[in-house]
């Protein structure tokens, strides 16, 4: 104290409440599981990793070992052992514009508010030669704006354009930053193998990365990306045992071109990417810096080489067209996870990147995105944040260690060229796509906007983005991208054609007793049917209370003019009327009745009585809605934009 009394006994927040116990802990949890096994709160990763509902010291050891510090081997806390001096990572875009005019100008004002690096995809937008080239960077200080090139199959071609552009505008080799993007197994991924052979496309990577170390000292010519396998649907392990699988074909290619070991290591450039899971991304990252250490170590490359350029982009897979609004929220969890888990670069996609040429607000929000998570929410002031976190820990040394296990498995089966060409990856990845897609179709694992609070009032973002080409049409992916909404979206499509045809597709919602019973059910039934684009109506808009007899729900559903009828209400209400209801509606012509809500015992009784289907929590959402598209006779919409089979048949 200044006065120099005796200073007062500090308190902490922890005083008054009793400590910490998992046992009383435990105790509550029964109270509210009232009797169901505990394993009730356990859930499993695609990986089958169990996730706990509480990590202790039990639990999660890896928490409570020496987990080293950032900066270090194996890296797993980060890449640097200080934050940057300027950002706390690079924040990039891609270049879009329907010409190399256009991206110009989208160009210069996205460095001007904020965005630091500039991602170039080669033959695939406004940049397919060196004259577009040029004019897409006219007025880019390119000695202090890296530039990162997506080549394709067109990498020397890519990389001399850039090289020759560096040497025109005067900036020196030594000055010159950016990538040139070599990545021939995740462009065989994304665009197909036919008539290419990858021996000699890993040569030529060699060859490229052994001029690239020699001439351009802060360029990186090679990337290894892991997206084609995540937007094909791939797990957190499975990307990351084929990041390492396709690290490992790259090091062979460069040592055979006569790179050491060291000098291998950085031509590289790690591509990860983050979606709206914040925890799972976040251990992956961490887990990715370990496993990438331990991969270069057993290459024979030094300590201080083993930390990876890391850049992660956000997922397209988690993005929806319909409601686009919502992915300003998904990308918000994918950059704050990519922010968190310690990554060097970030992009983040526009909202409206599915619709075509982004707009000008899309692209605002999705560097504005970055920029306040680094500059307001101080992402990145803080090294490793969620180090010493049980559940981060835990869930980082399981993604290593099942992501090891994978990786040796592709090894094993040949590397990655071999498991990519042979289809057995790809099949790993169907497997665990279409356990998700299984969710998604019941609504285990909800779509906000799609399958869940569907908005069939919406209006399209204005303005309009004029259309992007459709890059690479006609090739066959060996790894097919799909978008968890896509089978959603293509039902919406099909009802949306039917209303621009005049056709309002229609399900009356036959509410029964007052509103207070019936709401609950009336809501999860529209949700359920608009879903699907089916508009849910009823006669009672604004009444307190629902019909009291089968004759007047039976006569407000001939009213109606719709053909499906979906019965909601409660379970007491439903062993009084739901019975003749579903006879009386059955009699008045509907095609199919719905009952919402799981009805137990009486599924018999009510069958027997005109229910053809019963909707609640738990059915196969997708597969219902399909049947009342088949039932309503609504044709497949030529607009469907999906490389799904099951959607693009």
């Amino acid at each position: 104290m200044v006065d120099g009394s005796a200073a007062e006994p500090m308190t902490t927040l922890s005083d008054g409440f009793e400590p910490a116990d998992e046992d009383a802990w435990l105790a509550a949890v029964d109270k509210v599981l009232k009797g169901a096994p505990f394993t009730k709160l356990l859930s499993t990763t695609a990986d089958g990793i169990t996730i706990q509902p509480l990590y202790t010291p039990d639990n999660s050891p890896g928490a409570h070992d020496d987990a080293g510090f950032p900066g270090a081997a194996p890296f797993t806390r980060g890449a640097h052992a200080a934050r940057r001096a300027d950002v706390a990572w690079d924040v990039r875009m891609v270049v879009t514009g329907a010409d190399a005019r256009t991206a110009n100008a989208n160009v210069l004002q996205d460095l001007e508010r904020g965005v630091t690096s500039l991602e170039l995809r080669w033959g695939s937008g406004p940049v397919t030669d060196a004259t577009s080239l040029a004019a897409a960077l006219d007025g880019v200080y390119l000695e202090l704006v890296p530039v990162a090139l997506r080549p394709g199959f067109d990498v020397v071609t890519a990389s001399d354009a850039l090289a020759a552009l560096w040497a025109e505008r005067g900036v020196e080799p030594a000055d010159a930053l950016g990538g040139f993007g070599a990545d021939p197994i995740a462009t065989l991924a994304a665009r197909g193998g036919a008539g290419r052979d990858p021996e000699r496309m890993l040569a030529e990577l060699g060859s490229l990365a052994a001029r690239t170390a020699e001439r351009f000292p802060a360029v990186r010519s090679v990337t290894v990306s892991t997206l084609p396998a995540v937007e094909a649907g791939a797990s957190e392990c499975q990307e990351l045992a084929v990041m390492l699988a396709t690290g490992a074909a790259y090091l062979r290619s460069m040592a055979a071109a006569g790179l050491t070991a060291d000098q291998a290591a950085g031509q590289i450039q790690v591509e990860l990417a983050a979606d709206e899971d914040v925890f799972s991304t976040v251990a992956k990252i961490r887990a990715a810096r370990r496993l990438w250490s331990n991969l270069l170590a057993a290459c024979g490359v030094s300590a201080d080489a083993q930390a990876p350029a890391l850049h992660v982009t956000e997922a397209t897979r988690m993005l929806t067209r319909f409601d686009p609004w919502v992915n300003l929220l998904r990308g918000t969890a994918a950059v704050f996870a990519a922010g968190i888990g310690g990554a060097d670069g970030v992009t983040a996609l526009p909202y409206d990147v599915l619709l075509g040429n982004p707009s000008e607000l899309g692209r605002r929000m999705a560097r504005n995105t970055q920029l306040l998570l680094q500059e307001e929410s101080n992402l990145g002031r803080v090294l490793d944040p969620a180090g010493g976190s049980g559940y981060v820990e835990s869930l980082t040394d399981e993604m290593a260690t099942v992501g090891w296990s994978l990786f040796q498995e592709l090894e094993s089966d040949g590397g990655m060229p071999a498991v990519l060409l042979d289809g057995s990856l790809a099949a790993r990845i169907v497997d665990v796509r279409d356990a998700r897609m299984a969710r998604v179709a019941t609504r285990r694992a909800p779509i906000t906007g799609v399958s869940e609070f569907p908005n069939l009032g919406e209006a399209p973002p204005s303005p309009t983005p004029e259309p992007a080409a459709e890059p690479h049409a006609g090739a066959r992916p060996l790894l097919v991208p799909v978008r968890w909404a896509e089978r959603f979206e293509a039902l919406r499509d099909q009802a949306d054609a039917a209303r621009a045809a005049g056709h309002e597709p229609t399900v009356f919602l036959a509410n029964l007793g007052p509103v207070a019973t019936h709401t609950a059910r009336a809501t999860f039934a529209k949700n359920f049917f608009e879903a699907g684009g089916l508009l849910a109506t009823t006669s009672q808009e604004g009444s307190s209370t629902g019909f009291g007899s089968a004759e007047d729900a039976a006569a407000a559903f001939v009213a109606s003019g719709a053909t499906l009828v979906c019965i909601c209400s409660s379970d007491p209400l439903y062993g009084e009327l739901a019975r003749p209801v579903a006879t009386a509606l059955k009699a008045a012509g509907a095609q199919r009745v719905y009952l919402a809500g799981n009805p137990g015992d009486r599924r018999d009784a009510e069958t027997a009585a005109g229910v053809d289907e019963f909707v609640h929590v738990g059915v196969d959402v997708l597969a219902s809605l399909r049947r009342a598209h088949q039932i309503l006779g609504l044709e497949r919409a030529a607009s469907v934009n999906t490389t799904d089979p099951e959607v693009a048949q």
